[in-house]
């Protein structure tokens, strides 16, 4: 997982976009950099405008509070990955999610609709960023679905194992590294740290699994 993006090269949503190109788009897309401290709620959005941002540094937190201030933990979202598209597409903008600086974070935020459709300048070139922001929101779906599946199963076991087994499937290996720390994972599983780690402790000793910090080894 990169830690910090320096280039916007390096961002999947300017994938195959040469330099003097994406100059121009960023210029179109109305881009700017931004920072939030931790704990901050991220508002992209003037004038009515809606935005999208990409983190370029540090990690946000997607957010679901009920009436009764009670809050679930959708996502991670970290260096070089997409914020607020989702709702930023849609045709009135509804987002039933908050998101909030897990870290000190750096922004990348730009004009969503100058994405989806030809900005006024049409640019021969727009097509690639219209087919780059497609292709990263059906990788968020299948995110959100990853996330559906290990949050409906009925134990903690259960969703220890379906998350490591996810990862392993990704990394196509039993020997592997999570992007998530204890506290990280256990706020995505949504269970008690001290309770999860307990857990992780009984599925060793059963042979399930070893680990050390965030490698894990998947026995059976």
């Amino acid at each position: 997982m990169k830690q910090r993006v320096t280039d916007y090269r390096e961002l999947a949503l300017f994938d195959q976009l040469e330099e003097k190109n994406l100059r121009t788009i960023l210029h179109c897309l109305h881009s700017y950099e931004k920072t939030y401290r931790k704990g901050e709620i991220l508002i992209m959005d003037q004038d009515h405008v809606r935005h999208i941002g990409i983190v370029l540094e540090g990690t946000v937190q997607m957010l679901k509070q009920d009436l009764w201030g009670n809050q679930t933990l959708f996502a991670y979202i970290n260096p070089g990955q997409l914020l607020g598209e989702q709702f930023a597409v849609q045709k009135e903008p509804n987002s039933y999610v908050s998101f909030a600086a897990a870290t000190d974070v750096r922004v990348l935020i730009m004009t969503a609709s100058n994405i989806i459709h030809s900005c006024p300048n049409r640019c021969p070139f727009h097509h690639q960023l219209t087919e780059n922001m497609f292709d990263l929101l059906g990788k968020k779906s299948v995110s959100l679905m990853e996330k559906i599946e290990v949050s409906s199963k009925p134990s903690l076991r259960e969703k220890l194992l379906a998350y490591l087994s996810i990862q392993a499937q990704k990394q196509n290996a039993r020997y592997i590294t999570v992007p998530l720390n204890r506290t990280q994972l256990a706020a995505y599983l949504g269970v008690n740290r001290s309770a999860m780690t307990r857990e992780l402790a009984a599925m060793q000793r059963e042979g399930l699994v070893e680990f050390d910090k965030n490698t894990f080894v998947l026995k059976r």
